[in-house]
């Protein structure tokens, strides 16, 4: 049998009976069905209509209508509550308040027993933080957990977060964003696969491949975080900055772009592309996108050629780029070493700059170009088309070459300027103080005899990187012994040293 009970309120005359009556229905019929969790209340609405299906008990609320399910408040202009089923469906300015949450939308089916509500239609979701506008939300008011898999936008503050796919956790201000995300900011534009955003602290964290824009820099990585709040950020994971001609990678990047300062750490490869030139490190820091980076924990410079790169490691390595030439110059400090196949080099500091394209050693530098050993208080290396186009040995410089088993041609003098043709040593310079040994050989290279000669300036001319004869330009004094009667105790100048156990043998030694 079919019953139907039908009551139209109206507002002037009918509004205080049916208060009344909805206060007496809520206490009797609405309470005593509690099986599977709290009942749905209504507090109160314009209309209400009341129909008995049997199985289906529905009341159907029209106009200003209030219902409330524990910490729970439902507002619309339309609900039908089916009382057995603890459930509803509501239309037309649809609005879900929990806590500080609040879910506006066009539709909603709400589920009582198990808390769980179904937004359609111009979702919008909010809190003191963050506005969520979707299609299509499932909201879990007992987990406070909401999801949308019809695409969606956040905004919080001046950031704006679009995803496909997304999931919203209240108790934690956390929603993570799936598929085609795009994050826009003043600062940055971000696309990622999947991602992490915290609306309370405002920050972002990488879960999967993530590309982010800057002004300064774009940035591929696939872990780390950006505090948009702060605007600092970590890169992990396969991470690289672009600044183009600037390109840097490592294990993790920490960047305040505020401050231009950042820092990466576990092997990083930083590149100056235009210049080929490059770092390996295992630490370091820099300044505005790379454009000065200041790396340790076993540095190694090198600049790239197709046939014959040059190598150098030090303890620390610092880079700065001009702000007005764009030239860059290198600093290194410590236990400095040099490779190139045809030269190589030891210091204790070391300077390079690309406007003179000059490498300056200081602190007992020592500089072998093939088989000649040459030393100073300061080297001087001018480089031309990455080769070596002069060196200057100057104050105390030395010059030694092996001309035989524990025989060493022997050159010093104030000042050494060597001289390079097609890429190989052709003669030197000796300026001030010049003295020499020189072993004489005869056509078929056997040793003749030995120069013991002193000559304020002389020439020293090589070829095939051996030296061939001695020019002496002023005044020389000196003897020439028979090779088996040369004195011993004569055949080393003062502050010889012979150092090839320190030479560099090949760049995979620089770094050990």
């Amino acid at each position: 049998m079919r019953k139907k009970f039908s009551l139209h309120i109206k507002k002037l005359f009918l509004k205080k009976y049916f208060l009344l009556f909805l206060i007496f229905i809520s206490h009797t019929s609405f309470s005593q069905t509690e099986i599977h969790g709290t009942k749905i209340e209504i507090l109160g609405a314009d209309e209400y209509e009341y129909t008995d299906l049997g199985a289906q008990k529905l009341k159907t609320l029209t106009g200003n209508v209030r219902l409330q399910q524990e910490d729970v408040f439902l507002f619309c202009d339309k609900a039908v509550l089916d009382d057995e089923a603890n459930s509803l469906n509501a239309d037309g300015h649809v609005k879900i308040e929990q806590d500080t949450v609040t879910i506006h939308s066009d539709h909603l089916f709400y589920d009582g027993d198990k808390r769980k509500a179904l937004l359609t239609g111009n979702v919008v979701m909010s809190d003191s933080k963050m506005v969520l506008k979707t299609s299509s939300l499932d909201y879990d008011l007992k987990t406070k957990i909401g999801s949308y898999k019809t695409g969606g936008v956040l905004t919080s503050d001046s950031t704006t977060l679009t995803s496909q796919i997304g999931y919203y956790y209240a108790e934690t201000n956390d929603v993570y964003f799936k598929k085609e995300v795009e994050v826009t900011s003043p600062n940055y534009h971000l696309s990622a696969d999947t991602l992490r955003f915290n609306t309370d602290s405002r920050t972002a964290f990488f879960l999967g491949p993530t590309n982010i824009q800057t002004d300064s820099a774009d940035v591929f990585c696939e872990g780390g975080f950006y505090d948009t709040k702060n605007d600092i950020a970590q890169f992990t994971t396969k991470a690289i900055m672009i600044n183009y001609p600037n390109v840097l990678s490592g294990d993790s990047i920490w960047f305040d772009n505020k401050s231009g300062k950042g820092r990466a750490a576990g092997s990083i490869v930083w590149k100056d592309t235009a210049q080929h030139i490059c770092i390996l490190a295992g630490n370091a820091q820099y300044e505005k996108s790379a454009q000065e980076i200041f790396a340790t924990n076993h540095p190694l410079f090198i600049s790239e050629a197709d046939d014959d790169s040059l190598f150098l490691a030090a303890d620390v390595l610092h880079s700065t780029e001009d702000s007005v030439s764009h030239k860059r110059s290198f600093s290194a400090y410590h236990h400095v070493k040099i490779y190139k196949s045809d030269m190589q080099g030891v210091c204790d500091s070391l300077f390079y700059s690309e406007k003179d394209s000059m490498f300056r050693l200081y602190q007992h530098p020592v500089l072998w170009l093939d088989e000649n050993q040459l030393k100073a208080d300061t080297v001087r290396i001018q480089m031309s088309n990455r080769e070596v186009k002069n060196f200057y040995l100057i104050k105390s410089s030395f010059m030694a070459s092996e001309a035989d088993e524990n025989l060493f041609n022997q050159a010093k003098g104030k000042n050494i300027t060597g001289f390079f043709s097609d890429g190989k040593l052709s003669h030197m310079l000796i300026e001030g103080n010049g003295e020499s040994i020189y072993y004489a050989a005869d056509d078929s290279g056997a040793f003749i005899g030995v120069n013991k000669i002193a000559c304020t300036n002389m020439i020293i001319y090589v070829d095939s990187n051996r030296v061939r004869k001695i020019k002496f330009i002023s005044k020389p004094d000196g003897n020439m012994y028979p090779i088996n009667q040369a004195p011993q105790d004569e055949l080393r100048l003062k502050d010889f040293q012979w150092l090839d156990a320190e030479r560099p043998k090949s760049q995979w030694e620089l770094r050990k």
